[in-house]
Order: C-alpha cells, then sequence, then structure tokens
C-alpha cells in the first residue's frame, strides 16, 4: 500500500485544498470508499488536513468535504458526501484509443485522472457535467490551482 496520496491539489493561493487517491477497482461502494479513507487516515499522517478528500475509481468518484480527520480507536467510517458517476468523465480522454475504462491498468488510469484535474484547474470542461462537484466547492477550490504528484517530485 502507498504511504502518500497520488496526488494533492492546492488552490490558487497555494492552500492545500484536496488530497486526491487514485485506485483502478471496478463495482466499488460508498462502504468500501469510506473504510478505505478512514484505514488511509489512521495509518498516513498525509491524508489527512485538506478540506476535500477525494477518490477516483474507473466507475466512481468518491468526495469527502470538511470530513474529520483526525481519528480515535475504532473510529466508524464516514460516507462520502458526494457520489459521482465517474465513467462520463473519464471516458473521454480515452479519445479514439478504443479502449475502454474497464480494460486499462493504473498507470493509465492514473494519467487519466490527473488530465482530468487539470482540466478541472483550468475550468476547461463544461461544468453542468460536474453538478455535484460543482455544488461541494471542489471546482471553485481547484480553480487556478495546481497538482502536486508526488512520485514525479
Amino acid at each position: 500500500m502507498a504511504t502518500q496520496p497520488d496526488f494533492f491539489l492546492y488552490d490558487r493561493i497555494g492552500r492545500l485544498a484536496a488530497v486526491i487517491e487514485v485506485r483502478n477497482r471496478r463495482r466499488t461502494s460508498s462502504q468500501w470508499a469510506a473504510e478505505l479513507r478512514r484505514n488511509l487516515l489512521a495509518d498516513f499522517e498525509a491524508y489527512r488536513g485538506a478540506p476535500f478528500f477525494l477518490l477516483a475509481t474507473p466507475e466512481r468518484l468518491y468526495l469527502w468535504k470538511d470530513a474529520p480527520t483526525d481519528l480515535v480507536e475504532d473510529s466508524p467510517p464516514v460516507l462520502p458526501d458526494y457520489e459521482v458517476d465517474a465513467r462520463p468523465l473519464f471516458s473521454p480522454y480515452l479519445g479514439r484509443s478504443g479502449w475502454k475504462l474497464e480494460e486499462i491498468h493504473r498507470p493509465t488510469f492514473e494519467l487519466i485522472v490527473l488530465s482530468w484535474l487539470w482540466d478541472l484547474i483550468r475550468q476547461a470542461r463544461d461544468a453542468s457535467e460536474l453538478v455535484e462537484l460543482e455544488e461541494s466547492g471542489l471546482r471553485d477550490a481547484a480553480k487556478d490551482g495546481r497538482i502536486f504528484d508526488p512520485v514525479a517530485a
């Protein structure tokens, strides 16, 4: 298991806005996502301190906003505040490759998520497809921000 998030998203003035975890797993549930988040928060300090926690899978985006990150022993998992069908968001990034989200491997999926995050920062995609993310405030937090990839650093 990784010891740090896949990406950090900073807002336009340099404050940590979101921690992003990427999992190339199918048939997930909000309960699975909540348990994974709880375990990451319990084991690794790097997952704490951001107003948003985003877990991306090829089928679902799970988003927590201002959810508690200081856990006590045996803390129950906190369900995501928002759950979004990710397929319409990520499928366009496959372009004319002929690949399907169900067929790609983790490194490819990470690149797709990274591309989507850059588009979110630049506000390059139509906001109507991001209703839940618009309501959450993530889109505003990301606008003109930057992404930090700990692996690339």
